[in-house]
């Protein structure tokens, strides 16, 4: 796993859908460690996880535990 920022990400989102290329699959690093798929974004603040968690843009602009595959 590739550690990113929230800008990289939705750089790379925006630029796949302007471009109509496949979007890479995106992880969130959860406080116990683990790895959840993003599953959802939602433009204006926030990003859902396959286990129905979330969390919020000004988070991850703090701290960013966004990762993506190599």
């Amino acid at each position: 796993m590739k550690h990113i920022t929230l800008k990289e990400m939705l750089e790379e989102i925006i630029q796949c859908i302007l471009e109509q290329k496949e979007i890479k699959d995106y992880y969130w690093k959860d406080g116990e460690g683990e790895y959840r798929r993003i599953t959802e974004i939602d433009l204006f603040d926030r990003i859902r996880t396959s286990n129905d968690d979330f969390t919020e843009f000004e988070w991850e602009l703090e701290e960013s535990r966004l990762y993506k595959v190599e």
